[in-house]
């Protein structure tokens, strides 16, 4: 692994576990042969946490867009209601008025 222990919490950008941090460590302070066969599984680890923190990102993201589009729907609705009453009232008035005048 050619992360110093310093420098793996921040990975690209990304914020690591504390457990990643503290295994990234204990295997840093390993002897050099047993840090050999460790550090390749290990990064393959880190890799699947760097993808599972994406997918967790892009469907939070997602979810977001979902609950603003959810509310804006429910506004159009709103408004639409509103208009068609305040026309229905209108129609109805203007009925009232030309039956009134007949």
């Amino acid at each position: 692994m050619s992360h110093a222990p310093g420098q793996a919490s921040k990975v690209r950008g990304d914020v690591l576990p504390a457990e990643m941090m503290e295994l990234i460590e204990r295997i840093q302070a390993q002897p050099p042969e047993v840090r050999e066969e460790l550090v390749p599984l290990m990064d393959e680890v880190l890799e699947q946490v760097r993808f599972r923190s994406r997918i967790l990102t892009v469907a939070r993201d997602g979810l977001e867009r979902l609950r603003l589009d959810l509310k804006m729907a429910r506004f159009d609705l709103d408004a639409t209601r509103r208009e068609r009453e305040s026309l229905r009232r209108l129609l109805r008035e203007e009925r009232e008025n030309q039956a009134f005048r007949r």
